[in-house]
């Protein structure tokens, strides 16, 4: 019994961290101009139940976003996560604030407000706004984060 166990830990240990690693591997990219697009898609749909399914299509893409300069890391608002990274990004339609979660802790306590340049990849959550200069906020979860310095 106990030569079976070994192997089976081992093998559900690979099986957990290749599902973990390559999370992203079988989803469709997208760019933040083509999410900006879709959100306005969204924005000018007349049917709700339309806006819904490009919502639900956008749930299942992953967003990439290369260097980002990270402004802020708080508490987490969302009960999955311990803390948000938040960061700001100028597009064409204007400036747009992302809230990045992950629970690769390792990885935030190695950012530096101000300082460090990410790339995220991660799946989208939602769009939000608030009475503020943001064209829009934008939720990404399950995010992957690679730190550039």
């Amino acid at each position: 019994m106990k030569k079976f166990i070994l192997p089976l830990l081992l093998l559900t240990t690979i099986i957990n961290l290749s599902c973990t690693s390559y999370q992203f591997f079988f989803k469709d990219k997208i760019t933040i101009d083509e999410l900006l697009a879709t959100k306005e898609q969204i924005d000018t749909a007349e049917n709700p139940a339309q806006a819904l399914l490009l919502k639900n299509d956008l749930a299942n893409k992953v967003i990439v976003i290369n260097e980002l300069l990270v402004k802020d890391i708080i508490p987490s608002t969302n009960v999955d996560y311990d803390f948000c990274i938040i960061s700001d990004y100028q597009s064409e339609k204007g400036a747009i604030e992302f809230y990045i979660y992950t629970k690769n802790l390792r990885r935030i306590s190695q950012l530096k407000k101000g300082q460090s340049l990410i790339t995220v990849q991660g799946e989208f959550s939602r769009f939000f706004s608030m009475l503020d200069n943001y064209y829009t906020k934008i939720e990404i979860i399950k995010a992957a984060i690679a730190v550039k310095n």
